[in-house]
């Protein structure tokens, strides 16, 4: 009698605490501007794959500091020796001294006014671990300070607000190609034809279901590379994307524009950010 009372209780515990979870899931659907939606999260991305090239009002060109000074705190780390290379090389051995001297966590944090100096510091507190911006914040600037035009790039998922999203580097090389980097993975890709491939054109070739190809030495903290668990995962977080246009060293929400597709509504979301369909407008990061 006694296992046959302790059975009906654990039953009926499970059963409140699966109401209850219910309850709070449909509360969060309710109040959220956009909830996480039903579909393939590759349907959604297909679903809202177009832009709509429109004029732009109060336009804001990237503002990037190049050629700064390195800063003192990068020559315990054996800097100097990452910066003997020529041409697009020099990105890639930026990429390189990132990925050899600090890691990925995905929980990390980064310090309310980040700069390249306090994230590494932050590193520094952290195991030298820090989360995807840390690791994409002090790439762009070292590309900067090596007279690189670069940035970070948020991607951002349909749902809003949202659990997680991801950030990487948006890169115009000497060459003059785009490329895109991600710091978390010591990763970028190329096409078919051997080209570097940019943010936007990786977004055009998930929609596509275009194969793309990692870099040899791609790795997640050394563990290896998993490409199609990056695909599934950037289906999700290239649905809309965020920059700053404010580069020097900055991470403000007073000067970033975001780039949604055709068709997404904004309404209810944040007014201090620059939201636009323009895809030429958010690409533009000038000329080295």
């Amino acid at each position: 009698m006694e296992l046959y009372l302790r059975i009906l209780l654990g039953i009926a515990v499970w059963f409140i605490t699966f109401v209850s979870g219910m309850k709070i899931y449909q509360i969060y659907k309710s109040k959220a501007k956009k909830p996480v939606p039903d579909e393939d999260r590759i349907d959604v991305l297909r679903k809202y794959s177009e832009y709509e090239e429109i004029e732009v009002k109060n336009k804001h060109y990237p503002e990037m500091g190049l050629n700064h000074p390195v800063p003192e705190i990068l020559h315990k780390y054996d800097y100097s020796s990452y910066c003997n290379r020529n041409g697009d090389e020099i990105v890639f051995s930026m990429l390189d001294f990132v990925c050899d001297h600090f890691k990925h966590y995905s929980h990390g944090v980064i310090p309310s006014n980040p700069s390249l100096v306090s994230i590494v510091r932050s590193c520094e507190e952290n195991e030298q671990k820090t989360n995807c911006r840390g690791l994409s914040l002090i790439l762009s600037e070292l590309l900067r300070i090596n007279g690189i035009r670069a940035r970070h790039v948020t991607c951002k998922p349909y749902e809003e607000p949202f659990q997680d999203c991801h950030v990487v580097v948006d890169c115009l090389m000497p060459s003059g190609s785009r490329i895109m980097l991600d710091p978390t993975y010591r990763l970028y890709f190329t096409d078919g034809n051997g080209e570097y491939v940019s943010l936007r054109q990786l977004r055009e070739a998930i929609i596509a279901g275009k194969k793309l190809h990692p870099n040899k030495t791609a790795s997640y903290n050394g563990t290896g590379f998993n490409y199609d668990e990056y695909i599934e995962y950037m289906s999700k977080n290239l649905l809309r994307l965020n920059t700053n246009y404010r580069l020097n060293d900055t991470d403000s929400i007073s000067s970033q524009i975001e780039l949604i597709p055709k068709g997404y509504s904004t309404k209810g979301y944040s007014r201090k950010v620059q939201y636009t369909t323009s895809p030429e407008y958010f690409w533009n990061i000038g000329e080295n």
